[in-house]
């Protein structure tokens, strides 16, 4: 008799475990994606703030327009914009592409602007 009792108990907790995590996995799974998502989002911006510093060199160095936009192309991706604003001593470069992954539905972008000193001005 005491054998059933426990085998009963046992089948509670384990229809509690159950219920429990049918519970809880939507919210730890929501979580994990916002996390993933978020975490991509950075890597865009660090790899657009790198795509905007290495143009600027590039810019600073009179180097082609053509080198300039491949190696934006390859640092941010082939959808990355490029705008120069010459001041004639200094040079700013802003590099602009859409954050892809799940924030590709609400339509946001990532910008980085570096400003450097021409080579020829001053």
């Amino acid at each position: 008799m005491k054998q059933t009792q426990r085998q009963r108990g046992s089948d509670r907790e384990r229809g509690m475990v159950t219920a429990e995590l049918a519970m809880t996995l939507p919210v730890v799974m929501t979580v994990l994606f916002l996390v993933v998502s978020l975490g991509l989002a950075l890597v865009t911006q660090l790899r657009i703030t790198d795509a905007a510093r290495e143009a600027a060199r590039g810019y600073a160095m009179e180097m082609s327009e053509s080198e300039i936009r491949a190696i934006v192309s390859d640092r941010a991706g082939h959808k990355a914009e490029i705008r120069v604003r010459d001041s004639g001593e200094t040079l700013a470069v802003t590099v602009q592409a859409p954050v892809g992954g799940p924030w590709s539905l609400l339509d946001l972008t990532a910008e980085s602007t570096i400003t450097v000193f021409a080579e020829g001005g001053g």
